[in-house]
């Protein structure tokens, strides 16, 4: 019993791992919330403006976040294998692969920008910001390259601790140069800067496979897990993001303005557990590459993110006005936005578990997740869709349902592909365990 409970929270269990990046996530989010409530206090005039940027930003460096887990997946194989020249050659193949994508998507996004109307359209005061901007999407485009490299490696402490880094320097030089009165370039300015920060710290922390000599190995194995990968990662990002965009599309401009707060708030539910999600993917990643057990571990995580989840829905639930007391004293739709701050917690805690399965699927090559994650996107926009062609008129309420609905579809069904049909599971089902 006591060694099993040692391995559960060390190093190599999932407990202890898993702590480190959860404060770091606590820690980190801290900062991101208090960099969002200082420039809504210091440049109220200018938010959109740099909301818009931050949202270009991420959009346009999504396919990082698929290059960040093909890393993690290939770099925890070969290190099992003991395969460093491998690591080595797939790091130096990606980091040219995204430099080169990066200035690409760098360019066209200056060029776009600069085109007469469009910087208009967007609110962008100056072209300083949009090349500013291009710096942004080039460093964040070769991030993952180092990043997904100590993910692999299970070093979450260095990881952790580089990621509190980033957004402690976003805060503290983005709301500086703010104070200073560099504007929105200034609150831009940090984020980049913070980017730049654990984008540089990372390169070094695993420095010496840039100085093994390389051994190719073929990479279609690779590309084609590339594809899955972009197309989980897209269907996530509109899962999760989707909602707020058609509220402003169908609802009155208050009532879009009240739910686009409550789905501020209810997205915590997806932010706190993903560290649990970080842990997860690598160390199943190389359990698959091992031909071990990863069973044990999604049932870990899924137990872990249930936990995180559910006491933040608990307080939601029992606790709603305290919850909008506390955190938007001044706003005076309080009353409209609890009952859909309710709602959406459970809609946002079951899109947390989807994204356990949707990276389980990634780490052992079980597509059929992938696929899901696919198809609940068509149910989401195919529901949302009925209710107009019917003539009902859109709520928030009809949205949260939606969102509900939706995150159901993904649980049941890849519960349903992962009982009945992973064939891992199968023999372990019929003998109890």
């Amino acid at each position: 019993m006591f060694e099993k409970f040692a391995r559960f929270i060390n190093a190599e269990g999932m407990a202890g791992p898993a702590f480190i990046m959860l404060v770091a996530t606590v820690v980190g989010g801290g900062c991101n919330f208090l960099y969002q409530v200082m420039m809504a206090n210091l440049i109220p005039l200018d938010l959109a403006e740099l909301n818009t940027l931050l949202a270009i930003l991420y959009i346009v460096t999504v396919p990082s976040s698929a290059v960040q887990n093909v890393i993690i997946r290939y770099v925890s194989k070969y290190n099992a294998l003991g395969e460093d020249n491998i690591v080595a050659w797939l790091m130096k193949r990606i980091l040219k692969f995204t430099s080169i994508a990066g200035v690409a998507l760098s360019i066209i996004v200056t060029v776009v920008l600069l085109v007469p109307g469009v910087g208009e359209t967007f609110a962008i005061s100056s072209n300083l910001l949009i090349f500013l901007l291009a710096i942004g999407v080039f460093i964040s485009l070769v991030s993952p390259v180092g990043q997904g490299t100590l993910q692999a490696l299970q070093r979450f402490t260095a990881f952790g601790t580089m990621t509190v880094g980033n957004f402690v320097l976003k805060l503290t030089l983005g709301v500086g140069m703010v104070v200073l009165g560099l504007g929105v370039a200034g609150a831009l300015g940090g984020v980049i800067i913070g980017i730049a920060f654990s984008t540089a710290i990372s390169f070094f922390l695993v420095r010496r496979y840039f100085f093994i000599k390389p051994k190719v190995v073929e990479a279609k194995e690779i590309w084609r897990f590339t594809v899955p990968a972009t197309v989980a990662i897209l269907g996530f990002t509109i899962l999760t993001q989707v909602d707020v965009i058609i509220a402003t599309a169908l609802l009155p401009l208050d009532q879009a303005s009240y739910y686009a707060a409550a789905s501020s708030l209810a997205k915590i539910i997806l932010f706190l557990p993903g560290a649990v999600s970080t842990v997860m993917f690598p160390k199943i990643s190389k359990a698959h590459a091992e031909k071990g057990e990863t069973h044990r571990i999604l049932k870990t995580s899924f137990a872990m993110t249930l936990a995180l989840s559910g006491a933040v829905v608990a307080v939601y639930l029992l606790l709603p006005d305290f919850v909008l007391n506390i955190l938007l004293p001044a706003n005076p739709y309080k009353e409209l936005i609890a009952p859909i701050l309710q709602g959406l917690g459970g809609a946002m805690m079951l899109l947390g578990l989807a994204n356990l399965f949707m990276l389980y699927g990634l780490a052992t090559d079980g597509h059929a997740y992938i696929t899901i994650i696919g198809l609940s996107v068509v149910v989401l926009l195919s529901l949302v869709g009925a209710v107009v062609a019917l003539g009902i008129i859109f709520t928030p309420m009809i949205l949260v349902e939606i969102m509900f609905v939706t995150g159901l579809f993904i649980i049941v069904l890849s519960g349903i592909y992962l009982l009945l049909i992973e064939r891992e599971w199968r023999p372990r089902l019929l003998n109890g365990q």
